[in-house]
């Protein structure tokens, strides 16, 4: 088998079952969040379903098929994505019921893996549906979606649906220091950082975030207490915006929740003096507009060609100023 991140196995295992039983579905939707590595599921999945001879849930990897999958070149195996960050439309997955209805060209199964099916287009679906209605004999779907995604409901109802859980923390912990030399706590703060996902966490603790993000939120606090906009724009780094304002919906979340007395999901563990005086100075209301403004200069950052970013960062800082602090 394909090696697995450890968090994927159960996951793995349990659909391998189906097919080793002869119940495996035409049609499985994993929904996960991104930072689990479900690309790799989708890999195992792949070669177990398209192997000559498995061995009970695994591929065997030796026979023709395998290699073929190994090498990346099975003519029955295809895949149906996003093309320079488009959706994917209509005309994309005709072509792709075109060639599935033919033959097999290896005498075995066809599989078609679905990357971001929620970048369907709603004729691509509607297209897709068509064919996962008559499902054709040895020909299986694996549709890959994030979590949060909504597909149509009749898709979702042509599938076996399976959720792809966050590990739990010893888990994540236990991978991670594999990966890394980093200090338990330091561990522990990269996945509260990361909502529980380790490959998050682990590009947090090779990149040295920790510190960078401690540096940061110091600088937004400076930014609260002098309410100066203009000493705090200089600090976003042009490259990476999204993430620092990630930073500090982060900061500004985890002082909602405080104000709440909700204990879970916190991400600033390692400021939690910072985020409590910050919170206990706040009201709810005056939280969730901060979280609003902020959401909002990153939805627009995101979603506007050609926009001046630094004007827009400004106008977020001011507005919090105005609308929030000052209140």
């Amino acid at each position: 088998m394909t090696a697995l991140y450890p968090w994927l196995v159960p996951t793995y295992t349990k659909i391998a079952q189906t097919f080793s039983e002869g119940l495996g579905h035409h049609a499985v939707l994993i929904k996960s969040d991104s930072g689990l590595g479900v690309e790799q599921l989708f890999e195992a999945l792949s070669r177990r379903i398209m192997c000559l001879e498995p061995q009970s849930t695994e591929a065997c990897g030796q026979c023709h098929t395998c290699h073929l999958m190994q090498a990346h070149s099975h003519p029955d195996y295809h895949e149906l994505h996003s093309i320079e960050g488009k959706d994917i439309g209509v005309d994309q997955v005709r072509e792709m019921t075109e060639i599935v209805a033919q033959h097999a060209q290896q005498n075995g199964n066809k599989v078609v893996y679905v990357k971001e099916a929620e970048r369907l287009t709603e004729a691509a679906a509607n297209a897709l549906l068509k064919t996962l209605e008559e499902p054709r004999p040895n020909t299986y779907f694996l549709l890959q979606a994030d979590s949060a995604a909504s597909l149509l409901a009749t898709i979702n109802s042509r599938c076996q649906v399976w959720n792809l859980p966050s590990p739990p923390t010893e888990i994540a912990l236990d991978w991670l220091q594999t990966q890394c030399e980093a200090e338990t706590q330091e561990i522990l703060t990269a996945l509260s950082m990361s909502l529980g996902r380790p490959l998050f966490a682990l590009e947090v603790l090779q990149q040295g975030l920790i510190e960078q993000r401690k540096d940061f939120l110091r600088q937004f606090w400076r930014f609260y207490r002098r309410r100066s906009p203009l000493e705090l724009l200089p600090l976003f780094d042009k490259e990476h915006y999204i993430r620092q304002l990630d930073w500090i919906l982060a900061f500004l979340s985890d002082s909602l929740k405080h104000k709440l007395e909700i204990n879970h999901y916190r991400q600033v563990t390692d400021l939690v003096r910072g985020v409590e005086q910050f919170s206990d100075e706040q009201t709810v209301l005056g939280l969730l507009k901060a979280i609003q403004i902020v959401q909002k200069v990153r939805s627009d950052l995101l979603s506007i060609n050609g926009v001046n970013v630094e004007l827009m960062l400004l106008d977020g800082l001011t507005k919090l100023v105005t609308d929030v602090f000052e209140k």
